[in-house]
């Protein structure tokens, strides 16, 4: 019977940590559109250290990002980069944050003297 609690102990011990959540909430593979034209857009984050950091259009004309900031009180990201067409900024909210495939990032743009709405879907 002692054998049984302790190997039922030991399986509890171990799925704790299994259930925490893995890396930022905002690091990923992200795909949306801005609304003024539809443009298709693509942003990798990344975090390293508590710091976030990224790329726009990941690729061979990929645009690093030249701030990336979240506010996590109310989990609102802006995001800078300086894009051929002109300064790109993103300030939105993340949402669903417990979700590996449903996190959305909404909210408005600007890009050179276009602004718009965005919205993102982690990949």
């Amino acid at each position: 019977m002692l054998v049984r609690v302790f190997l039922l102990l030991a399986c509890l011990l171990v799925s704790v940590p299994s259930m925490a959540q893995v890396g930022h909430p905002a690091k990923g593979s992200w795909s949306g559109n801005l609304s003024a034209d539809q443009q298709r857009v693509r942003l990798l984050i990344d975090a390293h250290n508590g710091e976030l950091s990224g790329t726009v259009n990941p690729g061979r004309r990929g645009v690093e990002m030249s701030s990336v900031v979240l506010e996590p009180s109310t989990w609102t990201l802006t995001i800078t980069a300086d894009m051929p067409e002109g300064k790109l900024v993103l300030n939105g909210k993340l949402e669903n944050l417990g979700s590996w495939t449903n996190r959305k990032y909404f909210g408005t743009y600007t890009l050179g003297n276009q602004q718009g709405e965005f919205s993102f879907t982690i990949n």
